[in-house]
């Protein structure tokens, strides 16, 4: 049986994506606890949503909305577990789609989502959809990556690299970013056009901020995160092609005007690459800040 969708993204490491105060400093600037209703799209197992839950006045509800069953079961019991002071009628979880929310109309003071927009084929439709179950007035926040600059990010081995290498590891991911967009898969750049998009829909005082938290490696990796994304790649490199899937990989990067020979020595340089970048953690040589590129986009409905 199938993984359900983003299955290999809710490991350890999605516990230190944020820094708990910066979100403090976020709750203040949105005025949170004003808010007394939140709709989480696109749930998953609240990692989001759990984070959100303690700046809400309370009594606060919570509705999550996740188009995987298995996620919609988790949901709940993962967020009375986390907060058992809650009364049962706190939390309510359905399953659905995220340009087809099943939620009423002006019923939630808080709408948001996390690293869900990029997914879809469609995210204006998904943007509609939750300004339609928000009250006038009401907050809209979307977490969205620009996750194609991850694989332009320096480190400890980039300065002995050829030049064309890195041109080609562009072009190559440069590619595989249309081809997915090309197939319906979404756009994993979409953070930096969000602001665009809210403007588009009438969505009112519109900011942008980006996530302060990096995922910084260096020796002798001692950070209980460090240890997580470590495990997490060890992980990965049992598998014979790495993270990827080379048949999924090479027809995405073809539908974005690749060919067979720029896939075959793209594919072998990235593979090669990911094996020196295992080779010098072990040897406790490699380093890199890894810094990426998260928005927060909010606004209010008129």
């Amino acid at each position: 049986m199938s993984k359900p969708h983003s299955a290999e993204f809710f490991g350890e490491q999605r516990d230190y994506w944020w820094n708990h105060d910066f979100l403090d400093l976020m709750a203040v600037r949105w005025r949170l606890n004003e808010a007394a209703s939140l709709a989480d799209i696109g749930c998953g197992r609240c990692h989001w949503s759990r984070l959100w839950y303690p700046y809400l006045r309370k009594p606060a509800r919570v509705a999550g909305v996740d188009r995987e069953m298995r996620w919609v079961e988790e949901a709940g019991q993962i967020l009375r577990e986390a907060f058992p002071e809650a009364a049962p009628d706190t939390f309510d979880f359905q399953r659905g789609e995220a340009t087809k929310i099943p939620l009423p109309d002006n019923a939630f003071d808080v709408v948001t989502c996390q690293t869900v927009l990029m997914h879809l084929a469609y995210p204006l439709d998904a943007l509609r959809e939750m300004l339609r179950i928000l009250h006038p007035g009401g907050l809209l926040v979307c977490a969205e990556p620009n996750n194609f600059w991850n694989y332009l990010a320096m480190t400890s081995l980039t300065p002995d690299e050829p030049t064309e290498e890195v041109v080609r590891r562009f072009e190559f991911w440069l590619r595989h970013h249309r081809g997915r967009k090309a197939a319906g898969l979404g756009d994993h750049g979409i953070g930096d056009l969000l602001p665009g998009y809210f403007a588009e829909l009438g969505v009112r005082d519109i900011q942008v901020h980006l996530n302060d938290r990096v995922s910084a490696l260096y020796p002798p990796y001692e950070l209980p995160e460090q240890k997580t994304m470590i495990r997490q790649e060890q992980e990965w490199m049992a598998s014979p092609d790495g993270p990827w899937n080379r048949d999924e990989l090479r027809r995405l990067m073809m539908l974005g005007g690749g060919t067979e020979k720029q896939f075959d020595r793209g594919f072998e340089g990235i593979k090669q690459r990911y094996q020196c970048e295992q080779s010098a953690i072990n040897r406790k040589t490699f380093h890199a800040a890894y810094g990426s590129i998260h928005y927060l986009v909010s606004g209010r409905k008129r």
